[in-house]
């Protein structure tokens, strides 16, 4: 018999006595691709990578990897594409075939394209909703502890113009339901610059939310006649908003969220980030920051690849790695400035985003639903 990655092994007759417990630490530690090989086996073999404990172990056993989406094609003819990135191994793996679906959000294995949620890994997908539901401003993905329901935190702008308050309206979806419930957002702005520039207007949420600890953390990103850094902080399980301090940071600066270990963590830096800050969040009840350490990248090397104009970096790991965007090319350097590995991009300025992706064979009731909505405009890998 063949091992997945071509290894010779003993027949499955062979294995009979093998104690469970040890092949059950060989099996949750292997690639998902290679877990549905090992079904063909046996029925043993079957048996224990179909149980849904089972299932739960291996995709904690999965490693995380970063999420790139990118933009390729002519500009009459453009596609999205998204990528996980194996820091390690240093290789770009394709999570879904290019289509014309932006990329949304992730949990937990799952991913948002479009309208659509999907598993790449078991190659499954369903509508996030009836198609008269739109899902154009998804903030994030998550799982109601409660429940066990996955959920979409969605935002539109208010229809009632307000300068003392959040001017965004928020609602929630669960995953195959029929519409979205609204949430009530009632934090005061107490910034008073902020208050005079939106005069009614929607705070500028692009940035995709850090998921720790059973919240949702966006960054309130400035508008561009606003100098104002702000955290959004949606409790999942009780669904209520509030409103956390940043880091003591100078406001004309980036500033981007990642997850430290378990750590909200936070990277500032002038727009050229030559030279990143990287502050922790060390008491979350009282809201204390904390410096960890300075990262300076090499910026004579990265002129290499980008002569002019500023670059785009993000800290992708709690190592310290960075990923680096310049013109076309995703560049993996250390927290020491040392280039680890460099990727080519057809679009010149692709996007890191704060989402992991890890393997999961989990099963999941709303693919199996049956739907009237037309085929998926994708298709996985």
């Amino acid at each position: 018999m063949t091992m997945p990655g071509g290894r010779q092994s003993r027949s499955p007759d062979s294995l009979a006595g093998f104690p469970e417990e040890i092949l059950l630490e060989i099996l949750v530690r292997l690639p998902a691709k290679s877990v549905l090989r090992c079904r063909a086996v046996c029925r043993l073999w079957r048996r224990l990578t179909t149980d849904p404990d089972f299932l739960v172990a291996h995709h904690r056993h999965q490693p995380a990897l970063p999420l790139i989406s990118s933009i390729g094609g002519t500009d009459d003819n453009q596609y999205y594409s998204l990528e996980a990135i194996h820091l390690q191994k240093a290789e770009r793996q394709p999570v879904l075939w290019p289509r014309r679906c932006r990329f949304g959000a992730s949990c937990d294995g799952l991913v948002i394209i479009g309208d659509y949620i999907c598993n790449p890994t078991t190659r499954q997908w369903a509508p996030l909703g009836p198609r008269k539901v739109y899902f154009d401003h998804v903030i994030g993905l998550y799982r109601h502890q409660p429940s066990g329901e996955y959920r979409v935190l969605l935002w539109r702008q208010s229809n009632v113009a307000s300068i003392e308050y959040c001017p965004n309206d928020y609602c929630v979806h669960t995953v195959g339901s029929k519409k979205p419930r609204c949430i009530t957002c009632s934090i005061e702005l107490v910034d008073e610059e902020l208050r005079i520039a939106l005069s009614g207007m929607a705070l500028d949420i692009r940035g995709m939310p850090v998921h720790l600890h059973g919240n949702l953390l966006v960054h309130w990103k400035k508008r561009w006649n606003v100098r104002y850094h702000k955290i959004l902080v949606f409790n999942t399980v009780a669904e209520s908003f509030r409103q956390m301090r940043p880091p003591a940071v100078n406001p004309q600066h980036a500033m981007q969220l990642f997850d430290m270990g378990g750590k909200l963590a936070a990277s500032c830096s002038k727009f050229s980030f030559i030279d990143m800050r990287i502050f922790a969040l060390q008491d979350y009840e009282n809201e204390v920051w904390s410096f960890q350490y300075r990262v300076k990248l090499p910026e004579m090397e990265i002129r290499k690849f980008q002569e002019q104009g500023d670059w785009l970096a993000k800290i992708v790991s709690e190592e310290g790695d960075l990923l680096v965007i310049c013109f076309g090319w995703l560049l993996h350097y250390d927290r020491k400035g040392n280039l680890l590995a460099k990727f080519k991009y057809d679009d010149d300025l692709p996007v890191v985003t704060p989402y992991r992706l890890k393997e999961s064979l989990i099963q999941h009731t709303f693919f199996q639903k049956k739907w009237n909505n037309p085929p998926s405009p994708f298709m996985p890998c």
